[in-house]
């Protein structure tokens, strides 16, 4: 007999399609309970949810101990997101719950945003339209997406300085490591692709990039408090764009400040992205109910 979860709860970060949803009818014996929100207490779905044993999240959706403590009979979380931030890995293992993030589903969106950012910004119709070929982009943060970001930029004939706190070889030609000082005030252009939720940069950093310099902004939360945010751009003539990932739960009063350009789009939401997400959705599910299926992966 195939194993199967008893209640598979789908939390509202996850934005599930029909054919995610049908295809999580097989590996559990009821239906999915799909939730527009936390349930509270005397919510319709509260008795249904309690009983749940595995719960889909994404990486909006707020899983700390108090809420995981809800769920007696949980054993499995799995994350249409990379970043395990907001949920309480401590509580997790405690009570024996399998913690599933999966990677890179975003990736390709992710890099061919800040590629159009570069690209429309560099030739936004002023009368002088420039090229990106012989400026510099600095690169906050080199993990997948900035090194692919890099390999771009790269192609597109611009000089690229990276920087990750600590110190890495590159090869000839390609990409250059150097202090976080130095990426931020000699560069064009920037983006970030440091952790979910931390600030790598102050204001004092902050004031040392150029005033003309354009900043892309992908990464979960903010990579600065947002308060140091507005005082420095206040003082600049450069644009900051941010997709919603970036701007998530950004004040009005961050985005009026001029040269603020929020999206409203995620830039890791394609159709291509929501397909490799939901297949790593299920084949996560799938490995925690087999574990023979999650060693030959």
């Amino acid at each position: 007999m195939t194993a199967t979860f008893s209640q598979i709860s789908v939390l509202p970060g996850v934005w599930p399609t029909s054919g995610l949803l049908e295809r999580l009818c097989a590996v559990s014996e009821r239906p999915p309970l799909v939730l527009p929100e936390w349930p509270s207490e005397n919510s319709a779905d509260r008795r249904a949810f309690v009983g749940t044993d595995a719960i889909l999240a994404g990486w909006k959706d707020e899983l700390g101990a108090d809420r995981l403590a809800q769920l007696p009979a949980l054993r499995y979380i799995g994350l249409r997101a990379t970043s395990t931030d907001r949920v309480d890995l401590d509580y997790a293992t405690g009570h024996g719950v399998t913690v599933s993030p999966i990677q890179g589903y975003g990736d390709i969106g992710t890099m061919e945003f800040v590629a159009e950012q570069l690209l429309r910004h560099a030739r936004r119709g002023d009368p002088a339209r420039g090229e990106l070929s012989g400026r510099r982009l600095g690169v906050i943060g080199y993990g997948p997406v900035g090194q692919g970001v890099g390999r771009i930029a790269t192609a597109l004939g611009m000089d690229v300085l990276f920087h990750t706190p600590t110190h890495r070889l590159a090869a000839a030609g390609g990409p250059r490591w150097a202090p976080l000082r130095t990426v931020l005030a000699t560069s064009d252009y920037l983006t970030f692709h440091s952790p979910a939720y931390r600030h790598v940069v102050g204001l004092d950093e902050l004031k040392s990039v150029p005033s003309e310099a354009v900043v892309v902004l992908t990464t979960l939360g903010l990579p600065m408090a947002e308060a140091d945010l507005i005082e420095w751009q206040r003082g600049r003539t450069g644009k900051v764009v941010l997709d919603l990932c970036a701007g998530h739960g950004l004040s009005a009063a961050a985005k009026q400040v001029p040269g603020v350009e929020l999206h409203e789009l995620y830039a890791a939401r394609t159709a291509e992205s929501v397909r490799r997400a939901e297949a790593g959705l299920l084949a996560n599910l799938v490995a925690c109910l087999n574990p023979s299926e999650r060693e030959s992966r």
